[in-house]
């Protein structure tokens, strides 16, 4: 990836997005790799009547395999971005996503399954460390799109699966992605305000394909009795993609009167 850096996204202001993002940092809990040891791991990994242990696993698979992935966006982003609070952030993500990787690498293993993310998943997560455009966009993807989709699933999942192991690990892992969000959030609206028109129009397309992709994958992977009864319990995939782009146009990505271009192929 050959992005390269750019200016800071904001000028020093009293009250401005460098010191919100330097509270932002400071608020996180000092918690080590030793993390994981803290769970009752004692506790059996159940999964719902209703779906087979190897698509629950499958579920499980596409959630590690998305803290991975954004691990690694924030490894290249903190080397990229120029402002000392958002790498602060970004650093303590990293370590945050390579615990919840291991969390659920752990509780794989307590179900008995490998567990593989979707190959189509995989290909879009891949596709999007390839991005070579402002680096905002990644931070975009990673932080603000697919950190509030993990997050929507997260909480999903957790009014649905019974298993009181998945709740205490999904219960942890919300709170860190709700900062990592946060972050995006207060970044982002800042980064794109010098960002023109068109860069920005590009770059809402670019996201939006990356959510379809990454959400046809893993869709596609629902097979069976269970499949079609998690597939049932998603709200449809066009509602899910609205939610998400109101989310970036409050941002200010995409303005009212640029939303009809926006949205053309």
């Amino acid at each position: 990836m050959n992005i390269t850096p750019t200016e800071p996204a904001w000028s020093e202001a009293p009250s401005g997005p460098g010191e919100r993002l330097a509270r932002l940092a400071s608020r996180v809990p000092d918690r080590g790799l030793d993390q994981e040891d803290a769970f009752p791991w004692t506790q059996p990994a159940t999964p719902p009547l209703w779906l087979s242990r190897q698509s629950y696993g499958q579920v499980i698979a596409d959630l590690r395999y998305g803290e991975l992935v954004t691990a690694t966006a924030c490894e290249r982003l903190i080397h990229i971005l120029p402002e000392a609070e958002a790498r602060a952030c970004l650093a303590r993500q990293r370590l945050d996503e390579q615990v919840h990787g291991r969390l659920y690498g752990r509780y794989l293993a307590c179900l008995g399954v490998e567990g593989r993310a979707a190959p189509g998943l995989q290909e879009a997560y891949e596709r999007s460390l390839c991005w070579q455009g402002d680096p905002l966009g990644l931070v975009l993807a990673f932080a603000v799109v697919l950190e509030g989709e993990a997050l929507r699933l997260q909480r999903h999942f957790a009014e649905r699966f019974p298993c009181p192991l998945f709740a205490e690990l999904n219960r942890q892992i919300s709170a860190d992605e709700a900062r990592h969000l946060a972050f995006g959030r207060i970044y982002g609206r800042a980064g794109l305000r010098r960002l023109d028109a068109e860069e920005r129009i590009d770059l809402y397309r670019w996201l939006r394909s990356l959510w379809w992709d990454c959400a046809r994958a893993v869709r596609g992977e629902y097979s069976g009795l269970g499949g079609r009864v998690l597939r049932a319990l998603h709200p449809p995939l066009s509602q899910s993609w609205r939610r998400h782009a109101t989310a970036l146009k409050d941002l200010g990505l995409v303005r009212t009167d640029e939303q009809e271009r926006a949205e053309r192929p």
